[in-house]
């Protein structure tokens, strides 16, 4: 199966939306102010789709395998977040299919060089998987809970 990166449609907010299993889980993925549970008219606005684009990985039937976000922070810099594979599919090397898409989308953005995410220190998944696709501890952006990661590119 070679999965598809599309822009986000409306069509997936409810299955992206039905992935976030509690109020605490919603936070943690979106932040807070995102409500729980998240109702598909209100995911657009609630994720700020329009200035922070939203993508999501495809399988063979089009089904929503995965969703992320990208958006400009800095001069030369995007960011990645809002990453999540659907609870049903994880461990299966989506989490790299969709972090590789979105990286190069982002980086496809005139003059970006460098990619940043965060990520808590506990996921150990996503700690492996951005440390095996060249992401670097930035210490002095980071909190005790949250890791503040960076790549450069080129």
């Amino acid at each position: 199966m070679e999965p598809n990166f599309r822009p986000v449609q409306p069509l997936h907010y409810a299955t992206i939306a039905g992935w976030l299993d509690s109020a605490a889980a919603t936070q943690r993925w979106a932040g807070p102010g995102v409500p729980f549970p998240l109702p598909p008219p209100r995911f657009a606005q609630a994720l700020e789709l329009e200035a922070r684009p939203g993508w999501v990985l495809l399988g063979e039937r089009d089904d929503c395998l995965g969703f992320g976000q990208n958006w400009l922070t800095d001069a030369g810099t995007a960011h990645l977040g809002r990453i999540l594979v659907s609870p049903l599919m994880r461990g299966r090397g989506l989490g790299r299919s969709l972090m590789q898409a979105l990286g190069a989308e982002a980086l496809r953005s005139p003059g970006v060089r460098r990619l940043t995410l965060r990520v808590y220190c506990d996921n150990a998944p996503a700690l492996t998987l951005y440390r095996d696709l060249g992401f670097q501890p930035v210490e002095a952006t980071s909190t005790p809970d949250l890791l503040f990661m960076q790549r450069a590119d080129g």
